[in-house]
């Protein structure tokens, strides 16, 4: 049975990083609950796939209903070898449009005794489901002492509740809600 090594970033962090090794034989819905389950993420909302070729021309979309292309059941990793779709988006909140990038890496040797799929690598924590900003705490910040700089998904240059030149800063304190 042919492995397949995939890499995964999140576009908005430079230290988010997972490496699986999938069956080729594995469906994008088995592979959905299962790294759905890894990030725990919830699995009651809607996802969709799209696949893009070495030239970055979207080949294929995928999803619980079928978009045109297939859908998540009926499309295994052996499909997307076969249709040279290198780079596939997991888009897991569609009203913001947050993703994981998926890269698939190559073929590697089957390791005998081994249940797939395997987690390889990882590093940095799993991103929010519907969390505003990604942060990440393996790193030192200069500026902020430990931690790291919260990152907006979306690419607004401004925030309606900061002045210009003011940071947001992150006392890592909760929040000073008293039960009555």
């Amino acid at each position: 049975m042919k492995i397949y090594k995939i890499k995964a970033t999140v576009p908005v962090s430079r230290v988010f990083m997972r490496e699986w090794a999938v069956r080729a034989d594995m469906n994008l819905f088995r592979f959905n609950r299962f790294i759905l389950g890894e990030l725990c993420f919830s699995t009651d909302q809607m996802v969709i796939y799209k696949a893009y070729d070495a030239n970055g021309k979207c080949t294929g979309q995928y999803g619980l209903f079928d978009l045109g292309d297939g859908t998540l059941d009926k499309i295994t990793f052996a499909d997307v070898v076969s249709r040279e779709q290198v780079h596939i988006e997991l888009i897991y909140d569609l009203r913001s449009k947050r993703m994981i990038n998926l890269y698939l890496e190559g073929e590697i040797e089957e390791e005998p005794r081994r249940s797939y799929p395997l987690l390889l690598a990882e590093k940095g924590h799993n991103p929010g489901q519907f969390a505003d900003k990604y942060e990440d705490y393996l790193y030192e910040n200069p500026v902020r002492g430990a931690g790291a700089p919260a990152i907006d998904y979306d690419d607004d240059e401004d925030d309606e509740d900061e002045e210009e030149g003011e940071e947001e800063i992150y006392d890592g304190g909760l929040e000073d809600d008293t039960l009555d």
